[in-house]
């Protein structure tokens, strides 16, 4: 058996930057354990398989850490989309993704793609600001006088807010520590931020680390940059509409930029997560007897 893929950076338009995802098409006979399997050997943050949509969506993803599948992820949306648009004999400037946690509605406007994500939620955690600074092994005076909490807008995120650029580069993961931090409370991950300080675009530089998901570091995250947005309307831009660019895997080197906005509508606040997206290998797996 062979499929036909591409790996795609998400979050950059030149190659070798944002992060990769694997796209595998027309994976509908594909069963869960050769799509865990091939998201193994990928070695990828996320492996994302294009099938027949059940419903009212242009396509269905089904998306894989090396360890597990996620209901959504940000970055492997946008490499899906793009995957997608490029078999369509005439670009479309909208599409909707249906996935685990139901339909992702995303637009393609002057080459970003740009995906609606879950309402989101936010909660509390029994876990102190000493524990996290242990966790990165950073002072706890370079840690922000702000709220550590989860945000989910499809993936739930442990989020911590960082003193300066200075810290978020300094930091040095326990990931022992933050997998069991993270499992304990229900979190995919942390996710760490910083303001740049600059005044100008960029506004924030992330980091990402899921070590429960076999992901030490996470080059860029959509759905944690999805998280920070709903943190920085709640917390920090109490405005029913805002929007701003943050940088992430610069210290990987692999930076890419995410366009993160938001909106308050009836059903609550929205949050929108773009970026642009390029190919850098085509390919076929061979999976021999594998089904």
């Amino acid at each position: 058996m062979k499929k036909r893929m591409l790996q795609i950076d998400a979050f950059s338009d030149r190659p070798l930057l944002g992060n990769p995802a694997a796209v595998v098409f027309d994976a509908d006979d594909l069963s869960t354990e050769i799509m865990q399997r091939i998201a193994r050997e990928m070695n990828l943050s996320e492996t994302v398989f294009l099938l027949r949509p059940t419903g009212d969506a242009d396509y269905r993803a089904r998306i894989f850490t090396p360890v597990r599948e996620l209901p959504f992820a940000g970055h492997p949306t946008i490499a899906a989309a793009h995957a997608f648009c490029g078999e369509q004999s005439r670009t479309p400037q909208s599409l909707t993704q249906e996935c685990g946690i139901g339909l992702v509605p995303i637009r393609l406007e002057d080459d970003l793609y740009t995906m609606t994500q879950a309402t989101p939620q936010i909660r509390d955690v029994p876990v102190t600001k000493a524990e996290l600074a242990e966790a990165i092994c950073l002072p706890l005076d370079m840690l922000a006088d702000s709220p550590h909490q989860i945000v989910s807008t499809g993936v739930p995120w442990l989020l911590l807010e960082l003193h300066d650029l200075q810290a978020l580069a300094g930091l040095r993961p326990d990931l022992g520590r933050i997998e069991r931090i993270c499992h304990g409370l229900g979190a995919a991950g942390l996710t760490v931020f910083a303001d740049s300080g600059s005044g100008a675009a960029p506004r924030l530089r992330v980091r990402t680390f899921a070590p429960g998901e076999g992901v030490a570091e996470d080059p860029v995250c959509g759905s944690g940059n999805g998280a920070i947005a709903a943190w920085i309307a709640t917390h920090r831009d109490a405005v029913p509409r805002g929007g701003y660019l943050s940088e992430q895997g610069v210290e990987m080197g692999r930076r890419g930029l995410v366009h993160a906005g938001w909106d308050t509508t009836a059903e609550g606040l929205r949050i929108t997560i773009g970026g642009a997206a390029c190919i850098v290998l085509r390919g076929e797996l061979d999976l021999g007897d594998a089904s």
